[in-house]
């Protein structure tokens, strides 16, 4: 039965479209995220590598012929493929010296993108359910901050504070959303 429903979504695949797609990353985005782990030890390279194999994925979609194997197999490959490449180019840069995963503070930002359709939902859900427990100014820095990325001064402007208000302010919402438990538990699974 399992490997009935796999065929089909095999085909839906080759034949192309957005459905087909989110429901292709539905089924293996777990088992990309593990490959590409395989591949990097840093939570920034690993979230980056695992953008690029599902864009390389989308962009290559039309190529996909189902005769020739099944999708699981072929994202493997792709998968491992992208990350060679990804590694290769890296080594040819010259190190940045800034470390890009340091997010321990923000770990709940890292909000799934528009390839992450499965947990969007939800995530939407959470978000607006946190922001309704918040005071007024802090559910307004959130939304300012957040959701319309404004600036610190921007968001000073528009709330009528200064700008260390609005820095306080937006460390606190980062404080509340880190100790929020459900939150939390989505952002994990989402990342996982």
């Amino acid at each position: 039965m399992a490997e009935a429903a796999t065929s089909l979504l095999d085909a839906r695949f080759a034949r192309g479209g957005r459905d087909a797609f989110v429901e292709a990353y539905a089924a293996h985005a777990r088992e990309v995220r593990h490959w590409v782990r395989r591949f990097f030890s840093s939570a920034f390279e690993q979230e980056e590598a695992v953008q690029e194999v599902w864009l390389t994925a989308h962009r290559m979609q039309s190529l996909y012929d189902p005769a020739k194997g099944p999708l699981k197999p072929w994202l493997r490959a792709l998968s491992a493929n992208r990350c060679r490449e990804l590694l290769r180019a890296a080594s040819r840069r010259p190190p940045v010296g800034v470390p890009l995963d340091d997010v321990s503070d923000a770990l709940w930002l890292d909000a799934p993108g528009p390839d992450d359709a499965v947990h969007s939902a939800a995530l939407r859900v959470e978000v607006a359910r946190f922001a309704a427990g918040l005071p007024p100014d802090e559910a307004r820095v959130l939304q300012l901050c957040f959701v319309e990325q404004r600036s610190h001064a921007e968001v000073a402007k528009e709330l009528g504070i200064d700008e260390r208000r609005s820095k306080y302010l937006k460390q606190k919402v980062l404080l509340a959303a880190s100790r929020d438990e459900r939150l939390r538990a989505l952002l994990s699974e989402s990342r996982s």
